[in-house]
């Protein structure tokens, strides 16, 4: 575990554990889920990135450029491979400063058939933390690309999500998107929703704005996360009877890979050799006081 610290906030990383995010703290407040001690899985931690793709790819199956790519399910539980390769293999440090962590993760070719480096930068400054993402193709030949980062934030009966989005991509039981609609369908976030307590979520929004905001009123805090292009959709997780949810920046909607819609819809990136993608998320508490 690396600890670093600046200001009012400290973060400990775990580079050997998916490059995952343990705990990050605001005073003596936890603003993510704590990783418990002697965790042993990414899906226990705080945060963490994902890469090369986000979400699920279904049955692990797709076409692309003429090849006929296979991969294995890699979560426990789930019928479908999750995430990319990223979160599942340790990251090697590249450098350790007071408020900075550096780590990458060299993924070569393989049942994902493309080589890439992946890095992740974890910085804490006065104004909170600043986790910046990319992946590069190391290939010789075109790679499908996507980013994101999975963080696990606490819930409480009180809290309430603010945010600006598009449309809600509805998921089957396995979690893959079949139809869409309204944004409002689990409740209209953009006053200051509470998530509902009786219904599962983890659907992904198009055409977000970047920018949400979470309060916990009994604590009178508030967090706001931010997001650069190309992050410009918002996975929603929250599973009735839990004690977290997860609002997760993403370059692409799940199963973007056999969608049949252009990646103008479905947000999938294409990488030329040599071609970085990257994305850059902000974590910052702006109020002490919760709004009215």
């Amino acid at each position: 575990m690396i600890s670093i610290s600046s200001e009012d906030y400290r973060l400990d990383a775990l580079p050997e554990l998916g490059g995952a995010v343990g705990a990050l703290r605001f005073r003596d407040i936890d603003l993510l889920r704590p990783t418990p001690p002697q965790a042993d899985e990414p899906l226990e931690t705080a945060a963490f990135p994902l890469v090369p793709f986000v979400n699920r790819i279904a049955h692990g199956r797709f076409s692309f450029n003429g090849m006929e790519v296979r991969l294995r399910r890699n979560a426990p539980g789930q019928a479908h491979p999750l995430h990319g390769q990223g979160w599942r293999k340790p990251w090697r440090v590249e450098s350790v400063h007071a408020g900075r962590v550096a780590m990458v993760f060299e993924h070569p070719a393989g049942e994902w058939p493309w080589p890439y480096l992946a890095r992740q930068v974890l910085s804490l400054g006065e104004q909170g933390l600043v986790v910046e993402l990319s992946v590069e193709n190391r290939g010789d030949r075109p790679m499908p690309a996507g980013l994101g980062w999975h963080p696990y934030l606490r819930r409480s009966p009180r809290l309430r999500l603010r945010t600006e989005v598009g449309c809600v991509w509805l998921t089957d039981e396995e979690g893959v998107p079949t139809r869409q609609e309204d944004e409002a369908h689990f409740g209209d976030f953009s006053r200051g929703g509470r998530l509902p307590s009786d219904t599962g979520i983890d659907h992904c929004y198009s055409g977000w704005n970047g920018a949400a905001q979470v309060e916990w009123p009994e604590q009178m805090l508030c967090l706001r996360l931010t997001a650069t292009e190309p992050l410009r959709w918002l996975h929603l997780y929250a599973p009735p009877g839990w004690d977290f949810f997860c609002i997760e920046p993403v370059t692409h909607m799940p199963d973007a890979l056999n969608r049949a819609e252009s990646a103008a819809v479905t947000g999938l990136t294409t990488l030329a050799p040599g071609e970085r993608l990257t994305g850059e998320v902000r974590l910052s508490v702006v109020s002490l006081r919760a709004r009215p």
